[in-house]
């Protein structure tokens, strides 16, 4: 056996950014001699990504069974530790435990309580770590579960950009504003109809302004519902793979978020060097640092947004400054980084 041998269980349908993270710390760990399997759902989009990484096997569960119950025997004592990405998967990684006592680590990524009943009250007080990936999870699962709570936040992903493509979007908006947004159209969740109505405010200011939603979702016709006074200002591209070709033709980048674990999307826009503006919840301050990394407004605030992009625009010190500090916040987020902080946890679990 290698030095250490890691297993990651990630049980999700589709690919958002806990798999965006899941497949990040995968790929670093490979790159460091990191001995890894990967438990997911038979044709689940993180095993496609990951496929070819070097010192990993995929083990891809059918449901013939409850996906908790399933892929235990083979997985057996393999690992020294068992990492779980998300809610199903740490309930995978605690039966594991059961059976062959494999320490686990478990990742929490988003602010909403853990439901209180018996068996998670009994998943995280058996666990061997808990990681938080923002300061206010962590504060929650402290106060939830009195225990202590290891403090690993999300990385950027380093995207790789198509220069061709994003010179193409560029000549598209070559001669606009564009506020650029990134994220499922889930008006509960992400509050793209706060920068809709921002937007009604802007078109005023900035008569070449262009608003550029990347994302799919379930409002997607209420949004161009809601906007269908401003014509051809917003700009609705549904999914896009890469993501990266469009963010330097972004002037600034809105996130008004309703509730958001860190928002890892914002650290791969300030990677990119573009002012960003988001709302001040949950994990989003602990990497949007108010006139330092970005400008923060309360959530709902649709003249805030409005005020903030037009502060940016029209104060090119500003600018710069929250570029700088943008870059800053992007490098001490890399995901190099953040795989040397889980494996210095994964080593410290095996002393103990």
């Amino acid at each position: 056996m290698a030095e250490l041998t890691v297993g990651h269980v990630n049980l999700a349908r589709g690919f958002r950014g806990g798999e965006r993270q899941t497949e990040l710390l995968i790929a670093c760990l490979s790159r460091l001699g990191v001995k890894q399997y990967l438990v997911c759902r038979a044709g689940s989009p993180l095993a496609e990504h990951l496929d070819g990484t070097p010192d990993l096997e995929i083990i891809e569960l059918r449901k013939r069974i409850d996906l908790r119950f399933n892929g235990h025997k083979y997985l057996a004592d393999k690992c020294d530790v068992i990492q779980a990405h998300e809610a199903r998967a740490t309930q995978w990684a605690f039966v594991h435990y059961l059976l062959y006592k494999t320490p686990y680590a478990t990742t929490r990524r988003v602010p909403e309580s853990v439901r209180d009943n018996v068996l998670n009250r009994a998943i995280y007080a058996k666990a061997a770590a808990v990681v938080a990936i923002s300061s206010a999870i962590g504060e929650g699962l402290k106060a939830q579960f009195k225990r202590e709570i290891e403090l690993i936040p999300s990385s950027c992903a380093h995207f790789a950009v198509n220069k061709v493509k994003a010179n193409e979007i560029n000549s598209r908006f070559a001669h606009c504003f564009v506020i650029g947004h990134i994220g499922a159209l889930v008006d509960r969740h992400k509050g793209q109809s706060v920068l809709i109505k921002a937007a009604e405010i802007l078109k005023r200011e900035i008569p070449n302004l262009k608003v550029v939603f990347l994302g799919s979702g379930i409002d997607l016709e209420k949004f161009k519902e809601q906007g269908k006074n401003l014509g051809d200002a917003l700009v609705f591209e549904g999914f896009v793979s890469n993501v990266a070709d469009y963010i330097k033709s972004f002037d600034v980048f809105a996130y008004p978020s309703n509730y958001e674990g860190l928002g890892s999307v914002l650290l791969d826009v300030m990677e990119q060097g573009i002012p960003v503006v988001a709302t001040a919840v949950d994990g989003i301050p602990d990497i949007v640092k108010d006139h330092d990394s970005g400008l923060l407004i309360e959530k709902g605030d649709a003249k805030a947004l409005a005020d903030a992009v037009l502060k940016i625009k029209n104060d090119a010190s500003l600018k710069e400054k929250l570029i700088q500090g943008a870059l800053d916040m992007a490098k001490a987020h890399s995901p190099e980084l953040m795989a040397a902080s889980y494996l210095a946890l994964y080593k410290k679990l095996l002393k103990h």
